[in-house]
C-alpha cells in the first residue's frame, strides 16, 4: 500500500503534539485555532490511511462504508483549508463578534462543500500499490479547497498590511506548499502528496510562528512580554475585564555581580517567579524591563493577592539555590479595574508612564485610578496637538517689547512662543511648553522659532527702521544638550543674512548644569560670531550668584516674582538692591520682568535698572502688531 507519506506525516504530528504540550498553554485565540487547524490535519492524514487501507480491502467492504471514508478524507481537506483561512484571519478581526460576523459567509462555503462532497459520486483506482479517489467527488474538493487557499493568499496580500510581517509571510508560505501539493496531485493522481503538505505547513506555523517556547521567558520561566502583547490585546478584543499588578523589583539590580554575569539576578528572578505561579488563577508576565506583570480575574482578587505579596517581601527572602537572604523592596503598580484604558496600547503606555514618571520611594504603590489616566490623557493629548501644530506649520512668535529707561524708548523685545490650534485660537503656553520640555520636541519648537526670529528681523529691518537693536531667544534645557547648537543657529543667521548683534540668547540658570561643558563650547562659538546672552528668571529656582559669574552673559533678567515682590515686601527690596548693585558692579546690564503700573515703571526706573519688560507697556504681540506699536511708539512724529 501507498501509505508510507501519510504514515510519516502522522509521526511528525504526533511530534508536534508532543513539543507543544511540554509547556503550559496561554490560551491565544490564535493558538486554539492552531490546535483545531492541526487536530484537523491530523485526522485528516489518518483518514488518508484509512481510506488507502478501505480501497485496497474493497471487495470486503460495503459501498456505502467506502465510500464514507474516502469522502470523509476529502471532507477533511476542505476543512483543513477552512481552519487555515480562519486561523489567517486572526489578526484582521480584532473582537469576538467581529470574527463570527467575517467567519458566517465561510462556515456557509464549507457546509455545502461538505455535502457535495459527499452526495456526488465518488471513483476508486486501485492497481497494484497505487491506489486513489476520482470522479466529481473528489473535483468538488479540489474546488473548494483550492478556493479557501486563493482567499488566505488573497486576505495575506491585499488585507494583511496590517498584521505581523512575520504571521503574514508564514501563512502564505503554508498556502502555497499546499496548492503546488494539489496542483501536482491533480495532474499525477498517483502521487498522493494533498495531506503530507498539510503536515509541512503545521511544521511551518509550529516553529515560525505557534512555538510555545517563544512566549517563555529562559532566565525565569515566566510568560515573555511578546506573550503579555499578544495576550492583553485578546482580553481587550474579547471585551474581558482584568486586574493587573506591576511588581518593580529594583533592589535585585543591586545584586549584580560582574564575576557572575548577572546569574545570581537570574537565581533570584526565577525563585520570584516560582513563588507567583502557584498562585492560583493568575497568569505571571516578565517585561523586557525585567519588570513581573500579574494578569488577574477581577478587583476582589487583586486586593487579596496584594495583601499577600506585601506580607511576603515584608520579611527577607530566602534563596535556597544562593544560600542567602535578600531584602526585597519591591514597588506596585495597582490596576483594579482594565476598563478604565481604551485599549492594550494604552495601558502598556500608561504603566512605563507611571513607572518611571510617578513612583514613590515611600509609599512604593501606584494605583491607576480616573485621576491619574486623565491627567496622562491629557499629556498625551498635548504632544499630538504639539506635534500636529509642528507639521502644519501653526508655531507662532510673539513679540514683548523692552523699554530702556536712560533712552526713554523701546530697544529691544523678547521672542515668546505660541502655538495655534487648527482654528486659529492660542493655546496658553502653561498648557504645552511643559509637556514640550518633557517630550524633547521643545528642541523642534525652539530651532522653528529662532528661524522665523531671524527672518522676522531681516525681513522687517527692524534694527534699521524701528530701533530694535536686539531680539531675545529663549533657548530651552533641550537645546543647551546639542554639540551642534551653535552650528545649527550660524547657518540659519547665515540663511537669512542676520547680524549676530541682532540675537541675544536667553539661559536659565539650571538650563546647562548637566551638560556645562558642551553648552560652554556652543556659548563661546556663539560669543566668538557676535551672539549675545542673557541670564533668565534670576530671583527663581536654583538662583546662584556664582552662576553669572561663571557664565558669559552681559545682561540678568529679574524675573516677575523678583520685581512684584520688590513692592511688597521689605527684605526682598533689600535683596533686590543688593542684587542689582552687585551685577552692575560686574558691569552687566538689567531687566526687570512683570511691570504692570506706571508707579512700579517710576520706581524701577529710579532705582537704576536698565531696561523694564511688562504689560504696562504691552502685553506680547502677534509680528504685525508689534510692528504697529513700535512705529507707534519709537516714532510718534510719523503719526
Amino acid at each position: 500500500m501507498n501509505i508510507q507519506v501519510q504514515c510519516c506525516g502522522i509521526a511528525i504530528l504526533l511530534l508536534l503534539w508532543i513539543f507543544y504540550f511540554r509547556q503550559r498553554p496561554l490560551g491565544l485565540y490564535s493558538v486554539k485555532l492552531f490546535l483545531i487547524t492541526l487536530g484537523m490535519t491530523t485526522f485528516c492524514v489518518t483518514m488518508d490511511i484509512l481510506s488507502i487501507v478501505a480501497i485496497y480491502h474493497m471487495e470486503q467492504i460495503p459501498g456505502v462504508l467506502l465510500a464514507f471514508i474516502c469522502k470523509t478524507y476529502i471532507v477533511s481537506l476542505v476543512w483543513v483549508g477552512y481552519f487555515g483561512l480562519l486561523y489567517s484571519r486572526t489578526e484582521l478581526a480584532k473582537t469576538r463578534n467581529e470574527r463570527m460576523k467575517q467567519n458566517q459567509a465561510y462556515t456557509v462555503m464549507v457546509t455545502v462543500g461538505t455535502v457535495l462532497i459527499y452526495v456526488l459520486p465518488i471513483y476508486y483506482y486501485l492497481e497494484g500499490t497505487v491506489v486513489y479517489t476520482y470522479g466529481p467527488s473528489c473535483m468538488t474538493t479540489y474546488a473548494f479547497a483550492l478556493l479557501f487557499v486563493l482567499l488566505t493568499i488573497y486576505k495575506m496580500l491585499f488585507q494583511g498590511k496590517e498584521m505581523n510581517a512575520k504571521r503574514r509571510r508564514t501563512v502564505i508560505i503554508w498556502m502555497v506548499i499546499w496548492m503546488m501539493a494539489a496542483l501536482i496531485q491533480f495532474l499525477n493522481a498517483r502521487l498522493l502528496l494533498v495531506g503530507f503538505a498539510s503536515v509541512l505547513g503545521m511544521v511551518i506555523l509550529f516553529f515560525e510562528l505557534e512555538n510555545p517556547d517563544a512566549n517563555i521567558d529562559r532566565e525565569t520561566g515566566a510568560y515573555n512580554a511578546h506573550a503579555l502583547g499578544e495576550y492583553v490585546k485578546q482580553l481587550y478584543g474579547e471585551r474581558k475585564i482584568f486586574a493587573s499588578i506591576m511588581i518593580v523589583l529594583s533592589d535585585i539590580g543591586r545584586m549584580r555581580d560582574d564575576n557572575d554575569d548577572g546569574m545570581r539576578q537570574d537565581i533570584a528572578f526565577h525563585e520570584i517567579v516560582n513563588y507567583l505561579e502557584k498562585i492560583k488563577d493568575i497568569k505571571v508576565f516578565k517585561t523586557v524591563e525585567r519588570e513581573l506583570i500579574l494578569i488577574i480575574d477581577n478587583k476582589e482578587q487583586l486586593q487579596n493577592i496584594f495583601r499577600m505579596l506585601q506580607e511576603r517581601f515584608e520579611n527577607p527572602w530566602y534563596s535556597r539555590r544562593l544560600d542567602e537572604p535578600m531584602q526585597l523592596n519591591p514597588y506596585y503598580v495597582l490596576l483594579e479595574d482594565s476598563s478604565i484604558f481604551r485599549n492594550a496600547e494604552e495601558i502598556f503606555q500608561m504603566l512605563r508612564y507611571f513607572r518611571v514618571e510617578e513612583k514613590n520611594p515611600e509609599k512604593h504603590i501606584i494605583l491607576l485610578d480616573d485621576r491619574r489616566i486623565a491627567r496622562f490623557r491629557e499629556k498625551e493629548e498635548t504632544q499630538e496637538m504639539i506635534a500636529a501644530a509642528i507639521k502644519e506649520d501653526r508655531i507662532d512668535v510673539f513679540y514683548q517689547p523692552i523699554y530702556a529707561t536712560k533712552e526713554k524708548r523701546f530697544v529691544s523685545a523678547e521672542a515668546l512662543v505660541r502655538l495655534r490650534e487648527s482654528d486659529g485660537s492660542i493655546v496658553p503656553p502653561w498648557k504645552f511648553i511643559p509637556v514640550a520640555e518633557e517630550s524633547g520636541m521643545i528642541s523642534q519648537i525652539g530651532e522653528i522659532v529662532f528661524e522665523k526670529v531671524c527672518a522676522f528681523i531681516s525681513g522687517n529691518q527692524l534694527k534699521e527702521r524701528y530701533g530694535i537693536r536686539y531680539v531675545e531667544v529663549n533657548l530651552s534645557v533641550k537645546q543647551c544638550e546639542k554639540k551642534k547648537l551653535a552650528d545649527t543657529f550660524i547657518k540659519i543667521m547665515q540663511k537669512y543674512g542676520t547680524e549676530p548683534s541682532c540675537i541675544n540668547l536667553e539661559i536659565t540658570e539650571s538650563a546647562p548644569i548637566q551638560t556645562r561643558n558642551i553648552f560652554l563650547k556652543n556659548m563661546e562659538t556663539l560669543l566668538n560670531y557676535g551672539v549675545s546672552f542673557s541670564l533668565d528668571d534670576f530671583g527663581s529656582g536654583e538662583s546662584n550668584l556664582n552662576y553669572i559669574v561663571e557664565m558669559p552673559v552681559s545682561i540678568v533678567k529679574f524675573d516677575r516674582g523678583m520685581s512684584q515682590a520688590y513692592f511688597a515686601d521689605q527684605k526682598a527690596k533689600f535683596v533686590m538692591e543688593a542684587a542689582m548693585h552687585m551685577i552692575h558692579d560686574l558691569k552687566l546690564k538689567i531687566v526687570s520682568e512683570g511691570v504692570e503700573t506706571k508707579e512700579q515703571m517710576e520706581i524701577i526706573s529710579r532705582l537704576g535698572i536698565d531696561y523694564i519688560q511688562g504689560y504696562y507697556f504691552s502685553k506680547p504681540l502677534p509680528a504685525d502688531a508689534f510692528l504697529t506699536f513700535m512705529e507707534e511708539s519709537n516714532h510718534p512724529e510719523k503719526q
